[in-house]
């Protein structure tokens, strides 16, 4: 592994002049003491710690923004596109950078999209909810076409000619007529600011003429991430750089009653750090510092209760309720369901779960003159600086924060409790800069979770097989969006800024208009097991294994084929298409299920679809599985997948793809085995072994296919595809078996039980 480095020699005059051009930046001081050098993945030439004017109040309003805000072309004619979005295998640097270069006229190698850096970086929000494109993509667009023009009224002058007479390429204005007069953009405003708002009227390419958007372009961070390579925050290394371990409780809610220092007096360098109940060993070489966390002798308390794995979902539904939310109203539910010819109940429920991040979370901090810099591969850069501040009591401006790769996220995992610690580190070691990194046990333990969720269904059908009534009610958590209280404010008995309100409830309202009578409440709950935690596509994923499980089994009730069923009850276009095409790649059979064709089988097949528009506003995706159930065994194997998405416009059509793939292979190993388990109040699932992903056999063969909508906005396409995955694998079982399974994950045990009980 690359190691990645701080030069604080390095003068910010000599990289300003080495190209890095026009420099913007929104931090409302500068930075002040020791300053490492540009964040590793930013391209060379940046300076991190240039002065900056005063952030605008509303980063997200273009004209208050500005073309500045957002693009800086550089001496070298580079254009970097700015923006505190993270990039951790979304593709998002990718796309942005087509976004600009197609707008600019410039060749797609010569844009950037460097790392987020809170001193330097306009704050579009966390990234979450597959946001980037659809919030950011269109402000660059047309701060990309309002720079173009600019650049054309400036090249026209400097050339002599009438504005009409220019046209942009390649980086260049040149004379229409005399492709051979031309002047450079770096001639032209390289190095120097536009000092323009961006013009909402912008005029952007038509999709039908772009060169650069709309085509296949690799990610430039796949050759780092698979040699190894790049920017990772677990690569970075300060001079005279400590290491730590925090202890975290074995137990929920425990607090250490008694530490014994001499238990580690023998090792060399290391020592206990204590503030409050923070606990941590710090030794100036990494591995003193991991034994001094094995071999201190610490006394906990007990902790808190907490239900048991059994009781859970018994405990959400009994749980304090801060808010209820009504997602569909129509009709009269409560009248019609006694009415119908058939009716049905089922209840859904979906287990809690980690990250699983592949490599540990880590930071890396230094407090120094008054300046605390953070190193983070948190999604979050902004809501981290928010959080640290008021942790530690010191002003946002005196807190900065740099993003590196990480090595999986989705989700809020445990990064921003490992800063905010390594955060409360470095002031107790000032100068010196700290790394903290955690440990797997740390990880899967100490991260906050995936809530339990519980879904109550009911439904019925007309003499001929329609729905006629839904009604349902969820219990999901409240306060789960971009601040979770971090393990650092628990263990120093601090604040660190007020929860946001989650949304949980989101998609637990069928998508489908022909029902006359539907009613959904979802109950916020404030009480859960673990600390609730956003992870990939949260609630979405699990509202939607309800929903249209549920609708498959009203189309069994019906006798009807399951896709046909639901294109009955759907006036969409979009979203008939997206479950048209899925259907079409699969070669759907038409026909109800079960299969009721291999009775004495003991390995049998099935095939079963799922549908969501997400958020009920934005991406549409469906999707077939193919599945084969051992009945001998319980294991399901999941063989074939077919998804459909269509997220709009799309910019780079390849990833697109990468995207649901990876949603596909990340949530078939949710659905299948994923599950954090625990005794009393102590979670048990702590390493690889008790918390198992899936193995590289067992990933289904998967094709995407993509309705590009040239016409249409660009929406997200990071998470929408995982919300039908665990849906479709269970309808698949049904279809194989006859038998439904209601709880993710499906492990072999669950599966045997439901066998067994028909």
């Amino acid at each position: 592994m690359n190691a990645i480095t701080a030069d604080p020699a390095l003068a910010r005059r000599s990289l300003l002049a080495s190209g890095a051009g026009l420099f913007v930046a929104f931090a409302t001081g500068t930075a002040r003491g020791q300053t490492p050098t540009a964040a590793p993945g930013a391209p060379p030439g940046m300076a991190p710690g240039a002065p900056a004017g005063p952030a605008p109040t509303n980063l997200l309003d273009p004209p208050q923004v500005g073309v500045d805000g957002l693009l800086a072309i550089g001496a070298d004619g580079r254009c970097q596109v700015l923006t505190s979005k993270t990039e951790f295998g979304q593709g998002i640097r990718a796309s942005l950078a087509q976004i600009a270069a197609e707008e600019l006229d410039l060749p797609y190698a010569m844009v950037e999209v460097p790392f987020p850096d809170t001193d330097r970086m306009p704050d579009h929000g966390l990234t979450a909810g597959s946001l980037t494109l659809q919030v950011v993509g269109p402000r660059v667009r047309r701060a990309a076409a309002t720079a173009r023009a600019a650049l054309a009224r400036m090249g026209a002058e400097r050339l002599g000619v009438a504005p009409d007479a220019v046209e942009t390429a390649d980086g260049t204005v040149r004379v229409s007529a005399e492709p051979a007069r031309r002047v450079p953009y770096a001639d032209l405003v390289g190095g120097k600011r536009f000092d323009l708002p961006i013009d909402p009227n912008a005029r952007v390419k038509d999709p039908a003429n772009w060169r650069v958007a709309g085509r296949d372009i690799p990610r430039p961070d796949v050759l780092e991430k698979v040699t190894g390579g790049g920017d990772f925050i677990h690569n970075v290394r300060l001079p005279g750089m400590l290491h730590a371990r925090v202890l975290h409780a074995p137990r929920v809610g425990a607090v250490p009653a008694a530490v014994d220092e001499s238990s580690i007096a023998a090792i060399p360098g290391a020592r206990v750090l204590r503030k409050n109940n923070l606990l941590a060993v710090v030794a100036e070489r990494e591995w003193n510092a991991v034994r001094a966390a094995r071999e201190l002798k610490v006394e906990w308390s007990e902790g808190k209760p907490i239900p048991a794995m059994a009781e859970v979902y018994d405990a959400a539904r009994k749980a304090p309720v801060a808010r209820a939310d009504t997602t569909v109203d129509r009709g009269d539910p409560a009248a019609a369901l006694p009415a119908a010819a058939r009716r049905l109940e089922a209840e859904y429920r979906f287990g809690v779960q980690t990250h699983g991040t592949i490599g540990p979370s880590c930071a890396v901090g230094q407090y120094e003159n008054g300046r605390l810099t953070l190193h983070s591969g948190s999604q979050a850069p902004f809501d981290v600086r928010k959080q640290v501040s008021h942790i530690l009591g010191l002003p946002p401006e005196a807190v900065r924060v740099v993003y590196h790769h990480s090595s999986g996220c989705f989700g809020r995992n445990g990064l921003e409790d490992a800063t905010a610690e390594c955060a409360a580190l470095a002031m107790e070691l000032a100068p010196r800069p700290v790394r903290l990194q955690w440990m797997r046990h740390d990880e899967h333990g100490s991260e906050p979770k995936g809530p339990p969720v519980v879904m109550a269904l009911k439904g019925g059908l007309t003499p001929q097989g329609r729905i006629a009534v839904w009604e349902a009610e969820g219990w999901v958590p409240h306060s789960t969006m971009n601040l979770v209280r971090t393990t650092a404010a628990e263990m120093l008995g601090t604040d660190d800024g007020p929860p946001g309100s989650g949304n949980w409830h989101a998609n637990s309202n069928p998508p489908y208009d022909g029902i006359p009578a539907a009613r959904t409440v979802m109950h916020r709950i404030t009480e859960t097991p673990f600390r609730p935690s956003w992870i990939r596509t949260p609630g979405r994923l699990q509202n939607c294994f309800a929903v249209e499980s549920f609708t498959d089994e009203l189309a069994a009730a019906a006798g009807k084929d399951p896709v046909a069923f639901r294109l009955e009850h759907l006036s969409d276009p979009r979203g008939r298409a997206v479950i048209e095409a899925a259907a079409q790649a699969a070669q759907w059979d038409g026909r109800a299920s079960p299969a009721n064709t291999q009775q004495g089988s003991p390995v049998r097949r099935g095939r079963g679809a799922a549908y969501i528009r997400y958020d009920n506003t934005r991406t549409y995706v469906a999707c077939v599985m193919a599945a084969e159930v051992d009945t001998r065994s319980g294991q399901v194997r999941v063989t074939d997948c077919w998804l459909a998405q269509d997220c709009g416009q799309v910019i780079n059509p390849d990833g697109v793809r990468l995207q649901a793939e990876g949603c596909v292979i990340q949530t078939v190993s949710r659905t299948l085995g994923e599950e954090i388990r625990w005794e009393g109040n102590a979670i048990t699932t702590l390493d690889w072994a008790s918390y198992p992903l899936l193995a590289f056999p067992q990933v289904p063969r998967i094709e995407v296919v993509v309705l590009d909508r040239p016409d249409q906005p660009m929406w997200g396409a990071g998470e929408p595809a995982v919300a039908v995955v665990s849906a479709a694998i269970g309808n698949a079982v049904f279809d194989a078996t006859g038998v439904r399974l209601r709880e993710v994950p499906f492990t072999p045990d669950r599966v045997k039980a439901a066998l067994a009980t028909g």
